[in-house]
């Protein structure tokens, strides 16, 4: 076992504390060690006071072979599993141990015990964590190459397709996919270098693609415009109507800060879900207002009594039922938008603080997500 320094500061803490204490003159701690092939072993691993001298195996001290009515072993155990053992001496005249001292021995014999789990523990996932790191590095290097493949027939494809505008348009728009995904693998390879966790979006955010080239003008436009290709083509598949808007307002072509690029998975789990749960023939879009995004689909109605249950971790409405899903869409989507200072609701009745801005978008079900539209741009 392979201890690391903050573990063995914190054993010397704990027997330092200890020490000096109703006539105890020696604290050891040994782990147990099984290598292998051989033997079980305790390796000493700690001790007060501090000596000047090698450490040594319980069976390498011939001192301990030899029993003394001032020595005590204490257990370090977790459960059923025996971790280690505490040695205690005493200069306790004919081995007269006060209760009181036995059961603060014990007490810190459990700590310790506390403490070498944690610790192993932490060494197990330290290792997974590694492996994981690894499978990720080699994930990413056999995909590189297919991508890069994948990339090149397109454009041999667009070649022999000639004046054929209609179709080599469609390659182009697999083209711009295949350069998102190439956009997934450097997120993916980011993922070896240190990285500081977002604790307080949660475990459940999405890894789209961040900006990675931070020179790179972000607008509302550019964030939304993949994401509504892609809801495009699904509609020109399913047979179904789509709408998007025509005309931009001006707050959506400039500028904004990076952190609001969360938008974009805001409106693609919006969007995901109501290609999910919308039936086959409902139409679906987004439309803008003057402080937002309107992501509606023309499906079943959500019942009123959903309308905020819908929005719960882990709840999934009746139209999910018989549908794959986990119920954290809509519960990270709210989420999100929150971390940027906007709000995410199911609209009643198409009702926002200006109607006029919804009259001709008569929809079953529109989520609104209302953006701090003035803190928005760079």
């Amino acid at each position: 076992m392979n201890l690391s320094k903050k573990f063995e500061e914190l054993i010397k803490k704990q027997l330092e504390s200890f020490g000096c204490s109703m006539g105890v003159t020696n604290l050891v701690m040994y782990l147990a060690s099984a290598k292998q092939g051989s033997k079980a072993s305790f390796e000493m691993v700690g001790q007060w006071p501090q000596i000047d001298r090698l450490l040594k195996s319980i069976e390498d001290d011939p001192l301990l072979k030899v029993s003394s009515p001032n020595r005590r072993w204490y257990p370090l155990q977790e459960n059923d599993i025996l971790l280690g053992v505490l040695r205690v001496e005493t200069d306790l005249k004919g081995g007269n141990w006060p209760v009181s001292l036995d059961s603060r021995l014990k007490a810190l014999s459990i700590s310790l015990a506390k403490c070498v789990s944690i610790e192993l523990e932490r060494q197990s996932k330290n290792e997974e964590i590694n492996y994981l790191k690894n499978q990720v590095n080699v994930i990413i290097h056999q995909i590189r190459n297919p991508l890069a493949a994948i990339r090149t027939y397109a454009k041999l494809l667009i070649k022999r397709l000639g004046s054929d505008d209609n179709s080599i348009e469609i390659v182009e728009r697999m083209i711009l996919e295949q350069k998102q995904i190439n956009q997934y693998m450097d997120s993916f390879a980011q993922l070896n270098s240190p990285i500081q966790l977002p604790l307080e979006i949660g475990e459940e955010r999405l890894l789209l693609p961040p900006n990675l080239d931070n020179e790179k003008v972000i607008t509302v436009q550019s964030l939304l415009r993949p994401i509504l290709e892609r809801g495009k083509a699904n509609s020109n598949l399913e047979n179904r109507n789509w709408t998007e808007p025509s005309l931009w307002p001006d707050w959506t072509l400039l500028p904004i800060k990076a952190k609001y690029s969360v938008m974009a998975e805001i409106v693609a789990n919006l969007l995901e879900n109501a290609f999910k749960y919308a039936q086959k023939d409902a139409e679906i879009g987004l439309a803008i207002t003057s402080k937002g995004l309107c992501i509606f689909d023309d499906g079943k109605k959500i019942t009123k009594n959903e309308n905020e249950k819908i929005f719960q971790k882990g709840y999934r409405g009746s139209a999910a039922k018989k549908k794959d899903g986990t119920g954290v869409g809509l519960f990270l989507a709210r989420k999100l938008a929150k971390q940027i200072g906007g709000e995410l609701r199911l609209l009643e009745n198409n009702f926002i603080d200006n109607p006029e801005e919804l009259k001709n978008l008569n929809k079953k079900n529109i989520f609104y997500l209302e953006l701090p539209i003035k803190e928005l741009h760079a």
